[in-house]
């Protein structure tokens, strides 16, 4: 059963009661003129070393990283060059074993594809804090300098766009234990660690199981419905479309769910989150903005050194890259291969509160910074290049002597997919992104 199948049904009991369909569905839900296009918002939590995972490779930058980098330095032949000045951390393209030269795979290998895009110099540029808690809610509420703000940047885009398709449960899933920032305010987000946690479990007894043994025993979600059965009230046609949204998503196999394209997804969260975001993405269910955490960045100490054809070297930073490149990857061939290339209608923007140091510690690790890069991954994001400037290691580019500097204020990225990809008016953005510098794109998605 399809969303537009689902709905159909919903309008029926709605129009019964002479009940609008935003009883149960949100505002935006009534004109379906835009594409069911969906930006997911993919935060790396802990601090990113950006400059662990995108190296000066040859030129001026490579001579300055090897002055200032210290212990922290990766060798020219443990990485993967992507262009004549830069490369990618070994991970990001190959296993732990691999060799630098081998064909590339995950990030470097949609990167060859034109399907990544690299933004530097990214980041808060108009407020600095290298405290996680005030970084991170600056940039989830989209409005740095300021944690005060009572809604999240995806929470007012939801509230400001128009034409958004109707939805079964939300036109906003949170992957996370608890309501991510960015939502706070949408109250018809949905929010859930994991796809099992789409049930009812107020009932001695599963939400699907039946045991046909027994007489008169039936999962929780067949004793729901009888519950709305007058529909003579607002209520009752409300529950009625919220207990058949629920049923309707208990239809979907996530246990046994099988990508397309022989897309494999690791075993981590990461992995298991997106895979589940890509069936529901697939399923047709309205969503159109998806947050997921993916922490373990905050690397003070022991961040760990590639050491490509060494299959049994330490490499804690490694292990997170790979992580990470494999979910994305697994999660673009897996949408890409859909009826459709249902990726030309997906867009991955992936970031971290703030940078490093650029020097290593005594720890062998990096301490807080400030400037960092993000990444861009989609079927309509013109990949394959670097956007922004590159704020410079030499002495007088540093920021404060230590950190890369920000050049390019990471809401003009989230804006211009916003616009591009999205198809939200650009009048609008002061509303979404309070105090944003005007709208400046730099061409990292296509329309």
């Amino acid at each position: 059963m399809k969303r537009r199948s689902f709905l159909k049904g919903c309008c029926t009991a709605a129009g019964a009661s002479a009940l609008p369909m935003t009883a149960f569905f949100n505002s935006g839900a009534a004109a379906a003129s835009a594409p069911d296009n969906v930006l997911v918002y993919l935060y790396l939590r802990g601090g990113l070393d950006g400059l662990h995972l995108v190296v000066p490779y040859a030129g001026p930058e490579r001579a300055a990283y090897e002055q200032r980098r210290g212990n922290m330095l990766i060798p020219e032949d443990r990485l993967r060059p992507i262009s004549p000045q830069w490369s990618l951390h070994p991970r990001a393209g190959g296993e732990r074993g691999d060799l630098v030269d081998s064909a590339p795979r995950w990030l470097q290998r949609l990167w060859v594809q034109d399907r990544l895009a690299i933004v530097q110099g990214a980041g808060m540029k108009t407020a600095l804090s290298r405290s996680h808690f005030d970084a991170q809610a600056w940039m989830d509420l989209g409005t740095p300098g300021n944690k005060t703000t009572s809604s999240g940047w995806i929470a007012r885009y939801l509230q400001q766009a128009t034409g958004l398709p109707a939805p079964v449960l939300s036109n906003a899933l949170g992957f996370t234990s608890t309501q991510p920032l960015a939502l706070i305010g949408a109250d018809q987000a949905f929010t859930a660690s994991n796809a099992s946690q789409f049930r009812v479990d107020g009932f001695h007894w599963s939400w699907n199981e039946t045991n046909s043994g027994l007489t008169g025993h039936l999962g929780a979600q067949h004793r729901l419905m009888p519950l709305w059965d007058s529909a003579s009230s607002d209520l009752d046609v409300a529950g009625r479309n919220a207990a058949e949204a629920l049923s309707l998503m208990r239809e979907l196999d996530f246990s046994d769910y099988e990508p397309d394209g022989g897309a494999v997804y690791p075993n981590g969260r990461l992995g298991r989150q997106l895979r589940d975001l890509a069936n529901l993405v697939k399923s047709d269910l309205g969503i159109v903005a998806a947050t997921i955490d993916f922490g373990g960045w905050d690397t003070h100490a022991e961040q760990g050194m590639p050491n490509p054809g060494n299959p049994g070297h330490y490499d804690y930073f490694g292990n997170l890259v790979e992580d990470l490149s494999r979910s994305l990857d697994a999660f673009y061939t897996d949408l890409a291969a859909a009826a459709g290339n249902v990726m030309n209608r997906v867009t991955v923007v992936i970031l971290s509160e703030f940078g490093r140091n650029i020097q290593g510690n005594q720890s062998n690790g990096t301490d807080h910074g400030y400037g960092n890069v993000v990444l861009a991954l989609g079927g309509r994001v013109n990949g394959g290049r670097f956007y922004g400037e590159f704020p410079g290691l030499d002495e007088a580019s540093v920021f404060q002597g230590q950190d890369l500097a920000v050049t390019t204020d990471y809401r003009q990225v989230l804006a211009e997919a916003l616009v591009r990809r999205q198809q939200f008016r650009q009048d609008r953005l002061e509303q979404v992104f309070p105090d944003l510098d005007g709208y400046h794109p730099l061409g990292v998605f296509q329309d």
